[in-house]
């Protein structure tokens, strides 16, 4: 492998990584800072709620520190918030110290767990829709 190689995989992680959290400070500033509404494609059409709508709300209400409400929007919207947070701060460290322990991980983490988080999306999709009746 040659140099230039070498150089060129340090900065891939590197931008992945920042990239990853840009994902994250447009989806904050869109729903806390702009108050942008979106409505939900899968609902649009099919009148079921899909198992990510409410998200946006319900993040609203945890950075007003609103737990309930927002755990009544989404039950997801907490264990979101820890594995986002963590994710934050694992991409940090990764960017910092070059690496790209935490994409490795999530790359094998779901080739391993696919089915079980296909479930967990599939109740709380029905959970969405249980409560809307």
């Amino acid at each position: 492998m040659r140099l230039s190689n070498i150089k060129n995989y340090k900065y891939k992680n590197i931008v992945v990584n920042i990239v990853i959290l840009l994902n994250v400070i447009v989806f904050y500033l869109l729903i806390y800072q702009f108050d942008v509404k979106m409505e939900c494609i899968f609902k649009k059409i099919t009148g079921f709620s899909c198992p990510a709508c409410g998200l946006s709300r319900a993040f609203y209400e945890l950075f007003n520190f609103n737990f309930l409400n927002a755990f009544k929007y989404n039950i997801l919207t907490i264990p979101l918030f820890i594995f986002i947070v963590i994710s934050v701060v694992w991409l940090l460290i990764d960017i910092y110290r070059n690496k790209s322990n935490y994409n490795t991980f999530i790359i094998n983490f779901l080739n391993k767990h696919y089915i079980y988080i296909f479930i967990i999306l599939f109740i709380t999709m029905i959970i969405n829709n249980v409560n809307k009746i």
